[in-house]
């Protein structure tokens, strides 16, 4: 048997974000603010340090896979799990999803090819050593704070306190969505945590999480509208959620909507979000453009 449970029904973003509407969340309490800088805020270390998963699967060299077929198995040899941002085991080079491959004793039999980097964020993909985020003498917003914090979890003591009272961030014991069809936030799941609290667990990889939680979280900012700078391709099944850049009316997308990476939010004025139904937009489609709301970027 395979270590992994089958992916549940994907829940859309507006069943989820229903969900949460029923709660009657207000906002959140605002912090005071932190004092000026008297250094220049910078990434820590490469973020992260060495090649990881960005998603729970099976650990692979790309090659490998070339062919692979639900009609067609290839039976690999030496593969094991990994779960969100565990370092790829040696001589692997991607990951494929749960789904696409079967433990089936001395082999894995691997249902689907892969290409090499898919499901992994090479090192230093999200932040680079020494990169600025903030300079002495100003005084850094939260999102200055949580791209500093880098990991997810040193993020979510920040987020929480951004998140209305009412609303739990953290592991989900009693689910009520198991999962949300909407790339990269897949992995979140809504219900309850164990003290009864309605609760939000955000995905693991932090980029994928920032996300989530702008997407996700009230209240969300202002909505604006612009034209595409250039192409932005999407699969239909599953809504994208595409950070992008804001500049006189035009919208450029940051990072793919499978790969996010947290430093595309040092450029970001907020994203986009592309319907389940739809293929993408060609360049120069009018899209409306979610702004990161004040409480994220004041």
């Amino acid at each position: 048997m395979t270590p992994f449970t089958r992916r549940p029904r994907l829940h859309s973003l507006g069943e989820a974000r229903a969900w949460l509407a029923a709660l009657g969340l207000g906002a959140a309490v605002p912090a005071p603010p932190p004092p000026a800088l008297a250094a220049d805020l910078v990434v820590a270390r490469d973020l992260p340090a060495v090649p990881t998963a960005r998603r729970g699967g099976w650990a692979v060299p790309a090659e490998a896979t070339l062919g692979a077929s639900p009609y067609g198995p290839v039976p690999l040899a030496g593969l094991r799990p990994v779960a969100t941002g565990e370092p790829l085991p040696p001589g692997t080079d991607a990951v494929l999803p749960p789904e696409a491959a079967t433990d089936a004793g001395p082999w894995v039999e691997v249902t689907a090819s892969v290409a090499p980097g898919e499901g992994v964020v090479p090192a230093s993909g999200h932040l680079v050593s020494g990169q600025v985020l903030a300079r002495a003498g100003t005084v850094p917003s939260p999102l200055a704070l949580l791209l500093a914090a880098g990991e997810a979890e040193a993020m979510l003591p920040l987020l929480r306190a951004l998140t209305p009272a009412g609303l739990a961030l953290g592991p989900v014991r009693l689910p009520a969505m198991s999962g949300i069809g909407a790339r990269p936030i897949e992995e979140s799941v809504l219900g309850h945590d164990s003290e009864g609290r309605p609760c939000l667990a955000l995905p693991a990889d932090p980029a994928a999480r920032l996300i989530a939680w702008l997407a996700l979280v009230p209240p969300q900012g202002k909505r604006v509208e612009a034209r595409l700078a250039r192409k932005l391709p999407s699969a239909v099944g599953l809504a994208d959620l595409v950070p992008v850049r804001l500049a006189d009316g035009v919208a450029t997308p940051l990072a793919a909507a499978d790969s996010p990476s947290l430093s595309a939010f040092t450029l970001a004025a907020g994203w986009v979000e592309v319907p389940p139904e739809s293929e993408g937009w060609p360049e120069g489609a009018s899209v409306t453009v979610t702004l990161l709301p004040p409480a994220v970027v004041a």
